[in-house]
């Protein structure tokens, strides 16, 4: 059981060090994309529906998002 534990522990904090963030920094960068996505998903599924709504949310979305991911982690 000790050897899963340790195992588990070095899969589950591992990626955030090899992305050059802390924990707390790969969580919160994490959150908020995730909540970015969120919305952009109900902004895509409204424009859907009614075109001329949200017009371009997922383009100007997907353009924020890789600005985003310049800025954080390995540069």
């Amino acid at each position: 059981m000790e050897s899963f534990f340790n195992q588990f522990t070095y899969s589950y904090f591992s990626h955030p060090l090899r992305v050059c963030m802390s924990y707390s920094e790969h969580f919160w960068f994490s959150s908020r994309l995730g909540c970015k996505l969120a919305i952009g998903s109900m902004k895509a599924f409204i424009h859907a529906i009614y075109p001329d709504l949200f017009i371009t949310s997922t383009s100007d979305l997907l353009a924020e998002i890789q600005e985003d991911m310049k800025k954080v982690g390995c540069r």
